[in-house]
């Protein structure tokens, strides 16, 4: 019972002190929150599966914007921008046959047509008139009349047709004809333009000045569409990354300047909140009592001054609350 009462003596020692230590804390610092230093990840991802012919960075790369990264393979993509454009160049020349109209030996050519098929109506008329005599004269048949007719009436409606299609060279285009050849150059260009991006998209570019920060593949490997190629990490406007408690929504908003305390710096760091999530990041609000709600913990960000873009993501600092 005496040890018992000495362990029990030495814990309420113990706790005093603690409780004391605290008091004395709250009273000499202000609260603070833990956090690390982010920066904005962007991800590039296969737009087609294929292999990965030419790798131009390592991992922990600095890169600028605009440099390539990675190249797919653009066997295929330039073999269909090659058909695309080959397609382009047959609507257009059918768009400049359309406006320039006929060749004047194709209006040559049906003004022959039309004269050798006139004579040929005169004379399949002279024959049906000579086998009316001969059949008056009962030298020849119906059937043979009929047939004379028949081979006049023949020659008429190719004579008609040798008109129409001299008329349709020596009037031109309509321009509805002329409307859809257009409109197929629009197309056919429009398709091209579509696999210029699809080929250009086949080589993955840095977006921003950043850092590469993950690159699993190799030379060789085949990927599949929408696969992660490559991760990297912005250098530009680095962040903090906290969790607020819900205690302190009320005193701290967005827009408010907070102190950033980093280990080695012996002063802090201005940061001003630039973000804080409306919906609680563990339980939700409604399922807790007045008492654990003081646990719910809200995702905030914080931007950093040019002055702190040295620091090195995943950095763990503190940040005071107000």
């Amino acid at each position: 019972m005496m040890r018992f009462n000495g362990v029990t003596q030495g814990v309420k020692i113990r706790l005093a002190l603690s409780g004391v230590l605290l008091l004395l804390g709250c009273s000499d610092a202000a609260p603070r929150v833990f956090g690390t230093v982010e920066r904005d990840r962007l991800t590039l991802t296969a737009p087609v599966s294929e292999l990965i012919s030419q790798i131009h960075v390592v991992e922990g790369s600095r890169v600028r914007a605009g440099e390539p990264l990675i190249e797919l393979d653009a066997t295929s993509a330039k073999a269909r921008l090659a058909l695309k454009q080959a397609e382009l160049e047959q609507a257009k020349a059918k768009l400049a046959e359309a406006k320039t109209g006929a060749r004047v030996e194709e209006i040559a050519r049906a003004k022959a047509v039309l004269a050798g098929t006139h004579a040929s109506v005169k004379e399949a008329q002279r024959a049906f008139e000579r086998s009316l005599q001969l059949f008056a004269a009962n030298v020849v048949s119906q059937a043979d009349v009929d047939a004379a007719r028949a081979a006049r009436d023949t020659y008429v409606a190719k004579e008609a047709e040798a008109a129409q299609s001299l008329h349709i060279l020596e009037n031109g285009t309509r321009s509805e004809q002329l409307a859809q050849a257009q409109a197929t150059v629009a197309a056919a260009i429009a398709s091209v333009t579509l696999e210029q991006k699809a080929l250009a998209d086949l080589t993955l570019v840095a977006a921003r000045e950043a850092i590469v920060d993950t690159l699993p593949w190799h030379v060789g490997d085949r990927v599949a569409a929408g696969t992660q190629l490559i991760g990297l990490l912005a250098l530009e406007q680095p962040y903090v990354r906290v969790y607020l408690p819900a205690t302190w929504l009320d005193s701290v908003k967005a827009g408010d300047s907070v102190n950033i305390v980093v280990d080695g710096r012996a002063a802090p760091i201005v940061g001003t909140v630039r973000n804080i999530r409306s919906q609680p990041a563990y339980t939700p609000f409604y399922a807790l009592n007045e008492r654990d709600r003081a646990r719910l913990m809200y995702l905030t960000d914080i931007s950093l001054p040019s002055t702190a873009a040295d620091l090195p993501t995943g950095m763990a600092i503190e940040v005071e609350l107000p």
